[in-house]
């Protein structure tokens, strides 16, 4: 076996165009996605937006107010000496004031635009485009919710949020309305309890790095990103590379003529795995190693950070080095060589969709998303960005004994797909 994987080896680093692509190909894209995408993720995106949200009020607050204050006045729930107390707080900060300072807060007025209109306007502006999205206030909105929280009675009510599709703008609107939402109906619950409403310890949400106390930051830049996608994409590559080879060999006749040796078949099988492990563990880390000299990807990072990522690197090498073994048994089952390359091509564009590698995996169907974390790609990807934000061993060992029992599984299936004596194509 020994001698196959050492004929894959210099098969290979004779094929100098392929060599030179393997290196730098990868390291190149790595280099323009970043610094042609920098610019989209290193700045405040919010400031990049213009959106508009049309409010409608629906709900007479002072009326509520004062039915309230008599549902409090005349309450056998609530202590004598807490209902003033209680009255005045909720009077500080009624819950339709505080949505529509915060809809038009500073934080958010330079990249939301709120105006307040009627449902059949909003619904006009949104039809007619003019509108991203509209929020309904509905009658008893106040009423409703207070009395939810305060006498533990149904709440019949909710806020209507409306947009004609959905997209990444109107979900983020969305979020920071439920966000400011959750945390409002917090302040009232805890307000329950006799303590005061205090509008200014509302979290509005906000985009921000997060620092760990060892200084390790929660977000991950775009250049990390291209770093571990290019790496996870392109030793995939080399799965279909390695098994396309075993084409040229049929047409060339070297396979025939390694069967005329008697030596054992499956030597020849495990020589192409063991070879696409290594080509994989050397490409993946040159890309990481390259990335980091280049553009100084990893900067700060401990020795532990290096060590867990060529873990993973490792583990991964090996997966593709299973996938590799199926491919190669397929290529020796199937007499065109050119519908193996095909088949081959296929595999691979496709497990580099759902994992994530050509597109964002977030726009996929959920249950592509479900597929595409269990591919080896896929997987490794998720966890290395993982790995980025959080060095924590504990979360390598489930996704490392996954790819380690896909290999196991890999290995298997192409034994039971390796041709017996006679039946090459």
């Amino acid at each position: 076996m020994l001698t196959f994987l050492i004929k894959d080896l210099l098969l290979f680093w004779r094929d100098r165009k392929e060599v030179v692509t393997v290196i730098l190909l990868p390291l190149l894209l790595v280099v323009v996605l970043s610094v042609s995408m920098s610019g989209l993720f290193d700045e405040d995106q919010s400031e990049n937006f213009d959106l508009s949200l049309g409010l409608v009020i629906e709900d007479d607050q002072d009326e509520a107010m004062e039915e309230f204050e008599a549902s409090v006045t005349q309450s056998e729930q609530i202590p004598d000496d807490m209902k003033p107390e209680l009255i005045r707080t909720i009077q500080e900060a009624p819950p339709v004031e505080m949505i529509t300072e915060y809809l038009t807060s500073p934080e958010l007025e330079h990249w939301l635009t709120v105006q307040t209109m009627s449902r059949s306007e909003v619904d006009q502006g949104i039809e007619s485009g003019n509108l991203d999205a509209g929020l309904i206030i509905p009658e008893n909105y106040t009423a409703q919710l207070l009395k939810s929280i305060h006498f533990d009675e149904e709440n019949k009510t909710e806020l209507s949020f409306i947009a004609e599709k959905t997209s990444f703008e109107v979900d983020m609107v969305h979020n920071v309305i439920q966000g400011f939402l959750e945390q409002m109906n917090l302040q009232y619950a805890i307000s329950a309890s006799g303590s005061e409403i205090n509008a200014s310890e509302i979290q509005r949400p906000e985009g921000a790095t997060e620092m760990m106390a060892d200084n390790s930051s929660f977000t991950i830049s775009i250049d990390q990103y291209f770093t571990i996608s290019m790496g996870a994409l392109f030793v995939l590559f080399m799965a279909s590379t390695v098994a396309t080879r075993t084409g040229i060999e049929k047409r060339e006749h070297t396979f025939n003529r390694i069967a005329l040796t008697n030596t054992p078949a499956f030597h020849f099988l495990f020589g192409k795995t063991f070879a696409t492990f290594i080509l994989s563990w050397m490409q993946i880390v040159l890309i990481f190693i390259g990335s980091h000299a280049i553009l100084g990807v990893f900067s700060g990072r401990s020795l532990t950070f290096w060590m867990g990522l060529i873990f993973m690197a490792s583990i991964y090498s090996f997966a593709i080095a299973g996938l590799s073994s199926i491919l190669t048994s397929i290529s020796l089952r199937l007499k065109n060589p050119d519908t193996a390359n095909g088949i081959f091509m296929a595999i691979i564009i496709f497990c580099g969709t759902i994992g994530g590698n050509f597109i964002p995996i977030y726009i996929l169907p959920n249950w592509l998303q479900e597929i595409g974390e269990w591919t080896p790609n896929g997987l490794t990807l998720a966890v290395l960005m993982e790995w980025l934000q959080v060095e924590d061993l504990s979360i390598l060992w489930m996704p490392a004994l996954s790819l380690l029992s896909l290999t196991l599984i890999a290995f298997i299936v192409c034994l039971l797909l390796y041709p017996k004596r006679g039946e090459i194509s």
